[in-house]
Parts: structure tokens; C-alpha cells; sequence
């Protein structure tokens, strides 16, 4: 080193903790818009997601009637075993769009199946197997695996059951529960 490299201007010092700041707050709303956009959204229509083994009969024929519950009894009692729902949907469901897909029907608002399945979906308990339940399609095997009310329906239904325990209480006991509280 010599000494006229000791007389050169020495680098201004660059301050920097301003563009530090900057990235620190990028960070943070972006952290803050990733939480916005993966929270689960609140439903606007309520809606059921359920799974089904649908097993059809001719009306005409008792015979083929008898065929159909023998078969649907049978897969039940190895449902109830144990035995995976989605491969004995896509073994025996005679339902072609959902049967490839281990029965699930997808995403359905209030109102898309037939009466029978429609109550068993929006009364059973979240994951329970059902009973045989008939459509005028023929007979089915449900599992509801998951359901969305909207805050509206859900504000309904707490008072329902308000109303529930009122009237239990001035009648001693004697009351029914409302068929929509029997499950979430």
C-alpha cells in the first residue's frame, strides 16, 4: 500500500436499512395475503359432499327386486366389516358417473338428490354408513363425508333447538329433537 492510496476518497457509506424494511414489509403482506387466500371460505349455499353404491332393479320384477336387496345387504354387511367403501362403490355401484370415482358424488347444494337420499345427507352424522335407504333409481348405501351450512341455516337450526329445549322443559321431556340438529 502506498501512500497515495490513503488520500483517495474513501466510499460513502450506503445506507440501506431503509431497503431492508422494505422487503421486511413485502414479507409480512405478503405472509398476510397468503393466510386471506387459503382460510376456508364460509359457505354461500349449503352444500353436502356424500358418497353412494347404488344398486338398480326392475320395479315389474319382485324377483329382480329380491336380487337387489340380497346384493345391497350383502355389501353393507362388508362395509360394516371394514371393507373399503371406494372399491366396493367402483366393484358394485351401478351408477356409471360416480361408481369410477369410489361413489363420491362430488359437491351438491340443497335440493339435487331425491327425497330419501336428501334427508339421510343433511341429517346423519358426518362418516356413518347408511341404512338401505330406496329412490325411485333403486337402492343405496351412503357415507356423507362432509357438509357446509350456510350462517343463515346454522342460525336457523340454534334456534330450532332453543325452541327444542323450551318446549322439552314445559312438557317434561316428551320432545323430539329437530331432525336437523342430529348432526353438524
Amino acid at each position: 500500500m502506498e501512500i497515495g492510496d490513503l488520500e483517495k476518497p474513501v466510499e460513502e457509506y450506503k445506507d440501506r436499512t431503509k431497503l431492508v424494511w422494505a422487503g421486511v414489509i413485502l414479507a409480512v403482506a405478503a405472509m398476510i395475503g397468503a393466510m386471506w387466500f387459503m382460510q376456508k371460505p364460509r359457505a354461500q349455499v349449503s352444500s353436502v359432499r356424500a358418497r353412494h353404491i347404488l344398486i338398480t332393479y326392475n320395479s315389474a320384477d319382485a324377483a329382480d327386486r329380491m336380487r337387489a336387496i340380497e346384493r345391497v345387504t350383502d355389501i353393507r354387511g362388508r362395509l360394516l366389516k371394514g371393507e373399503s367403501f371406494e372399491r366396493l362403490a367402483r366393484e358394485f355401484s351401478e351408477d356409471p358417473a360416480s361408481s369410477r370415482r369410489g361413489g363420491d358424488l362430488g359437491w351438491a347444494p340443497k335440493g339435487s338428490f331425491a327425497k330419501a337420499f336428501e334427508e339421510y345427507c343433511w341429517t346423519a352424522p358426518v362418516g356413518e354408513l347408511s341404512d338401505i335407504i330406496q329412490t325411485e333409481y333403486g337402492f343405496h348405501l351412503i357415507r356423507v363425508d362432509d357438509r357446509h351450512r350456510t350462517a343463515a341455516e346454522e342460525y336457523e337450526a340454534e334456534l330450532d333447538r332453543k325452541a327444542w329445549e323450551l318446549e322439552k322443559e314445559k312438557e317434561g321431556g316428551a320432545a323430539q329433537p329437530p331432525a336437523a340438529e342430529t348432526a353438524q
